[in-house]
């Protein structure tokens, strides 16, 4: 399946990109989808314990199942 990732704050740095696309396989849940890029980037799973995601625009726990089509945004802590 694929998903649109958005990248914002630090992430965004990071990754070097605002969006993406990802292909998952079927049943993959949203923590699986972050772990592929802290893979790719390791610098983001320091962000991990206080990252926020988002699926279609709704505050999503890490276990939720994605689904052909998502859109997923994962929010660093805001500061200031």
């Amino acid at each position: 399946m694929r998903v649109r990732v958005l990248f914002f704050g630090r992430l965004k740095d990071i990754t070097g990109c605002a969006e993406d696309w990802a292909e998952l396989d079927d049943g993959a849940i949203l923590d699986d989808l972050f772990a592929r890029y802290g893979r790719q980037f390791p610098a983001l799973a320091a962000f991990r314990p206080s990252l926020v995601a988002s699926v279609n625009e709704e505050f999503a726990e890490w276990r939720v199942a994605l689904r052909a089509g998502d859109e997923i945004a994962f929010l660093p802590p805001v500061s200031g």
